[in-house]
């Protein structure tokens, strides 16, 4: 053991304790077959090979787009997020109004800021137990609005049905650009259909949540004409790293290889299987799970992901000895599947929790609604300071406030915050029912950040 090493301290002991892991990366720690190319000598930055036309990783991207029904792939070593903002400033002329659902990651924050986009917001509901719903009404008229931006599936796996969306979009002649990060495993019978498959023009996918890739790995697809690839190019060499590491193109270029393989279907669908068996036992043990609520209701979910509702620390204690979860809130613990994984354990386990129903952790809520007092570019411009939470009504918001769970962004930059927002946010800490990003604790006081008058 190294001395004054930390990191690698962490990671020795995390390896140590043992169990399975149910989160990301979807690789689970098993080096893969093919796994030599993770050996540190192939970490290098110059190689002759790269100079060919078209290079090893060009003819790579293009087997990829193959096996997902792409016209253009690019790799990423940024994870989705430079697929995410390239795609939206490829796709849209900066201060274009954008039609966007306000469940996002922060890559479309940034791509906001440097495109001075404006936006008009859909606001998905959320249930109890703080997690995001898929967006129930899209709406029919769309005029005034340049282009689409949706995020889907929900982290915990929910899906909102697309294919309608996507056709009412092009209808009217708009683009639409799909951050999908955490559906690039979707494939088959068993799982909701890509964004890809139904029509979307641009999908970003983070590969490595499910698929056996290293963190960092990301996609970016291409389908039709109505984006053109050189403007992709153009954003993707702006915002690209200039040193990809070969160790992550290695890792992307072994998923192609693997998601062309004929049993790759057959181990996915049988996961699926699986995985709704073990809805059926927990629900004989009643034993609340988000996904088969949802199903119930008519959202597509991935099979992919277990979200149990509870005391999510109490699930996760119960569920330490099988390993290490996801995601744990105060009402919910969230697990990723992957295919190589028995869940023979797991299901051990479950059968030792306690019944966990709670009619509150289901009960679908909203936001307050805000208006924009100026744009999310020009707010960010501005100098800004701390004002206390109980007095930021009339205030303008600089920085995301996010209560974390659900996640969604209750306040943007630019908007107004409103005394029913300030309210509904001071009961939100005091309930300690999580974080709250963008808010401080100053001389005893919550503090948020706004812009300066």
């Amino acid at each position: 053991m190294l001395v004054d090493a930390p990191v690698l301290d962490m990671l020795s002991r995390y390896r140590k304790h043992g169990g399975e892991r149910w989160h990301t990366p979807g690789h689970k720690g098993v080096t893969p077959v093919h796994g030599e190319f993770l050996d540190w000598a192939n970490d290098i930055t110059e190689i002759e090979d790269m100079h060919a036309t078209p290079n090893p990783v060009e003819l790579s991207e293009r087997l990829m787009a193959s096996a997902y029904g792409a016209d253009r792939t690019w790799y990423s070593v940024q994870g989705a997020t430079l697929p995410v903002m390239a795609g939206i400033l490829a796709a849209f002329p900066f201060g274009s109004t954008l039609l966007i659902d306000r469940a996002i990651h922060r890559s479309v924050l940034g791509a906001l800021i440097i495109g001075a986009y404006k936006v008009r917001w859909l606001y998905p509901d959320f249930i109890g137990a703080g997690l995001p719903l898929p967006l129930k009404n899209f709406p029919s008229d769309l005029s005034g609005v340049d282009g689409v931006v949706l995020t889907r599936p929900t982290y915990d796996g929910l899906a909102a049905p697309l294919t309608e969306i996507v056709q009412a979009a092009h209808q009217q002649g708009l683009i639409v650009v799909v951050d999908e990060a955490h559906g690039s495993h979707w494939q088959g019978p068993h799982y909701p259909a890509s964004a890809l498959a139904i029509g979307a023009d641009l999908v970003a996918h983070g590969v490595h949540k499910n698929e056996a890739s290293l963190t960092q790995t990301g996609l970016l697809h291409l389908k039709g004409h109505r984006v053109s690839a050189s403007a992709v190019e153009r954003w993707w060499r702006v915002l690209q790293t200039t040193s990809p590491s070969y160790l992550l193109l290695g890792a992307l270029d072994r998923l192609q290889w693997e998601r062309r393989q004929p049993e790759r279907c057959q181990t996915w669908d049988s996961l699926a299987v699986r995985a709704r068996d073990l809805w059926i036992q927990c629900a004989q043990s009643r034993i609340a799970l988000l996904q088969p609520w949802a199903a119930a209701r008519h959202w597509e979910v991935d099979p992919a992901r277990l979200t149990i509702m509870g005391q999510g620390l109490r699930v996760a204690q119960v569920l330490a000895p099988v390993g290490a979860v996801e995601k744990v809130t105060a009402h919910s613990c969230t697990l990723i599947l992957s295919p190589q994984q028995s869940l023979a354990p797991l299901a051990s386990a479950l059968a030792r929790l306690p019944d966990t129903h709670d009619p509150k952790a289901l009960r679908v809520l909203s936001y307050p609604r805000l208006k924009a007092a100026m744009g999310v570019r020009e707010a960010f411009e501005k100098p800004g300071h701390w004002v206390p939470l109980a007095h930021a009504a009339g205030e303008v918001a600089h920085d995301p406030l996010v209560p974390y769970p659900p996640g969604i962004p209750a306040a943007m930059p630019g908007e107004l915050l409103t005394p029913e927002l300030t309210q509904w946010l001071s009961e939100w800490v005091q309930e300690a029912a999580g974080t709250l990003q963008g808010i401080k604790r100053l001389d005893g006081q919550l503090c948020v950040w706004v812009v300066r008058s």
